[in-house]
């Protein structure tokens, strides 16, 4: 990591007029005064990954099956190996780091670039409380680099770890953050989860360019006070997953509702310029105690194919 380089010479002699309180930071930072020094807001790395040769593969020929820094590691082989702000899970990237690589994920506050494209069968949180996140979390932005092909799927077959089952019956990305931060995801594939996305608490989210497609509760669920703004997206075959002939664990397959989007509690949120097809509940669907302005919508298309296209009261503006 590079802070700081001092030249030979070039300051010899001189002393920064901030030196002391630097220095002052410093001591009462040691002394437990809690001034936090921990990096802000920086970005890493996700490499993709590959089931080649087999299904759970980490090292592979450097270069190949997204390798992005071409070390011959993917995958959780990636996720330790140094301190190069490289990983090979989202999870791993968003959390504090470990291993060798302990100290350079994002620590909850900082930018995710997925940076070459593959499947991630992960459950994402960006979640409070949570015993590896700081205790002032900040901004969160999860994307994939344009070009790039990230899809967070469910379903992974032949996974040797037999995490199929947990994975079906979870939120593909669930967040619950301050209502101070400001969390986004860009170009990103949700599908085959019971949620799609999942907000709670006082969750500030950004849902940009992503795309929601057979999962079976909701696609985007709001919970609790959240508030979402939901740009430039598709939800699509809410309630209909397909799971590559795995039996559903649990509470089945059976959709409930099947909404393509769902707000619930005291959420609200703005949906512009998005597609909901195919979907077995509702297109858009408000269940707010908020009303009818809790939920906006500006060029919405509804295909035909959702068992109602808007379903409780939602206000159509004119502008975005």
């Amino acid at each position: 990591m590079e802070f700081f380089q001092r030249t030979p010479n070039a300051c010899r002699g001189r002393r920064s007029s901030l030196f002391p309180i630097q220095l002052l930071a410093l001591l009462l930072a040691v002394a437990g005064y809690g001034i936090n020094v921990r990096a802000q807001g920086h970005t890493v790395l996700v490499e993709g990954n590959c089931d080649s040769p087999v299904p759970g593969t980490t090292l592979v020929a450097p270069g190949t099956c997204g390798d992005f820094d071409g070390d011959g590691r993917i995958g959780t082989a990636e996720d330790t190996d140094g301190a190069d702000r490289i990983f090979g899970t989202i999870n791993a990237a968003l959390g504090s780091g470990a291993g060798a690589a302990a100290g350079t994920g994002i620590n909850f506050n900082g930018t995710v670039n997925i940076v070459t494209s593959g499947r991630f069968s992960e459950a994402i949180g960006i979640q409070i409380p949570n015993i590896a996140m700081p205790p002032t979390p900040g901004n969160v932005t999860l994307q994939a680099a344009p070009g790039v092909e990230a899809q967070i799927n469910a379903v992974f077959q032949g996974d040797p770890s037999g995490g199929n089952g947990t994975r079906l019956q979870s939120s593909g990305i669930f967040i619950n953050m301050p209502a101070v931060n400001r969390i986004v995801l860009r170009n990103l594939t949700v599908k085959n989860f019971a949620v799609g996305i999942q907000a709670a608490g006082s969750t500030q989210l950004t849902i940009d360019n992503c795309r929601l497609e057979n999962n079976v509760f909701h696609g985007i669920l709001a919970l609790d006070s959240s508030n979402l703004f939901i740009t430039n997206s598709s939800v699509t075959a809410t309630g209909y997953r397909t799971a590559g002939g795995l039996t559903c664990p649990g509470a089945s397959c059976n959709p409930a509702p099947g909404n393509g989007i769902s707000f619930g509690n005291s959420s609200s949120g703005s949906v512009f310029q998005t597609k909901l097809s195919g979907n077995f509940g509702a297109g858009l669907a408000n269940g707010s105690t908020l009303g009818a302005t809790a939920v906006r919508y500006y060029e919405i298309f509804a295909g035909q194919n959702n068992n109602g296209n808007i379903i409780g009261p939602a206000t159509r503006v004119d502008t975005p």
